[in-house]
């Protein structure tokens, strides 16, 4: 048996069904997905970087702001979300999928 140490273990991400003000959300849905229904919140910019895209582009990114990472299912976005926090990010979380309403 293997037991894991502290120095292994990842603190969880934390997942919002709401952003706060000034978070900035990353969409990470395919562009056909985010075409066919588009994310449109009223007080938060939304960026649209599809996942096989982002680990390349996350050098163009301040690290910084808050960073919510969005996807339908939100498998995805947790797997970025990991990435991101890997990379250096600090600030960084998951967005549920938006209630309708």
């Amino acid at each position: 048996m293997t037991l894991l140490t502290k120095q292994f273990v990842k603190p969880n991400i934390a997942t919002v069904d709401y952003p706060a003000p000034g978070d900035i959300i990353i969409d990470v849905r395919h562009p056909q997905e985010t075409a066919d229904s588009p994310l449109e919140l009223n007080f938060n910019e939304v960026i649209l970087i599809p996942f096989f895209d982002l680990d390349a582009q996350l050098s163009e990114l301040d690290n910084m702001p808050t960073y919510l990472i969005y996807c339908d299912k939100g498998i995805m976005s947790r797997l970025q979300a990991n990435i991101m926090r890997d990379r250096g990010f600090k600030n960084v979380g998951i967005m549920n999928r938006p209630k309708p309403g």
